[in-house]
């Protein structure tokens, strides 16, 4: 029997802390966003009760601070719509990379820690299918679930040489659809997949799909970035750093590592976050 375990971004936190309406007319909301680039869960009904635990944890270790969900987005344009809502302001999010060098200048976002989802430091992009990719595959279909930002997939992920026929995109929702169409359909399957680090992990460790063969492999490059927006953090900044950095510290902490894929969020690797910056230009 077939089954792959879908890799989605869980975000968790509720918030259970008893205050008075004083104390609440006192601590202006810090809100809390997160984007997820292609992943089909990653909306209010199917994730915002775990970034509401986030949330709450938050709130818990940042004194005198309380952070709540503004929303949790899979498409740029939407998540977009969502940080520029000024009455519903945003201060905290979780956004790609891509999305981050997009709108760093007008969305005025700093960067202030990295997830590392899987236990993985960085994240890495291979490309699997029935034969080995050597180079790049000049004019081939590629599965993907990122192809809502084809500048972070064309510049960064997968460079096009100079004078290379483009390689064609597909959407999957779920990249196992693609994979056992290799099996069972191979005239309809695509020439290759691109696979996440986890991704990647997951089909090597399943029964039909581990026969796929991994060959050219992106850089090291880096994961989903936690930023601050617009300086709207202020005095809690540092506060928030230290918590999510510590996140693995605590039993709650772990937990909620668990539900969100990354036990800890420490600060971003600067040279490695520059490196691919100057490619997404």
């Amino acid at each position: 029997m077939r089954v792959f375990y879908s890799l989605v971004i869980a975000a968790v936190f509720l918030l259970g802390v008893g205050v008075s309406q004083a104390q609440e007319a006192k601590t202006p909301e810090l809100g809390l966003s997160v984007f997820k680039l292609g992943e089909v869960n990653a909306n209010d009904k199917q994730a915002g009760e775990a970034i509401d635990k986030l949330a709450k944890h938050l709130s818990d270790q940042v004194k005198d601070a309380k952070f709540v969900r503004r929303g949790v987005r899979s498409k740029p344009d939407d998540t977009l719509t969502l940080l520029k809502d000024d009455k519903n302001p945003t201060a905290l999010a979780i956004v790609s990379p891509g999305f981050y060098f997009k709108h760093k200048d007008s969305l005025k976002l700093t960067a202030l820690a990295e997830a590392q989802r899987g236990g993985f430091n960085g994240e890495q992009y291979t490309l699997v299918g029935k034969v080995k990719a050597e180079k790049y595959p000049e004019g081939k279909k590629v599965a993907t679930t990122l192809d809502a930002d084809p500048d972070w997939l064309d510049k960064v992920v997968l460079p096009r040489p100079q004078g290379a026929k483009p390689v064609q995109w597909v959407h999957y929702d779920n990249l196992a659809d693609a994979g056992y169409l290799f099996l069972d359909e191979p005239e309809n399957a695509p020439d290759f997949i691109l696979l996440d680090r986890m991704s990647l992990k997951v089909f090597q460790g399943d029964a039909d799909l581990k026969g796929l063969v991994a060959g050219l492999s992106s850089e090291v490059l880096p994961q989903d970035l936690v930023v601050e927006v617009d300086g709207r953090l202020g005095k809690h900044r540092d506060a928030t750093i230290k918590v999510l950095a510590e996140l693995d510290q605590t039993p709650e902490g772990k937990k909620l590592g668990e539900l969100l894929q990354t036990a800890t969020f420490p600060a971003p690797d600067e040279k490695r976050l520059q490196a691919a910056a100057a490619r997404y230009k």
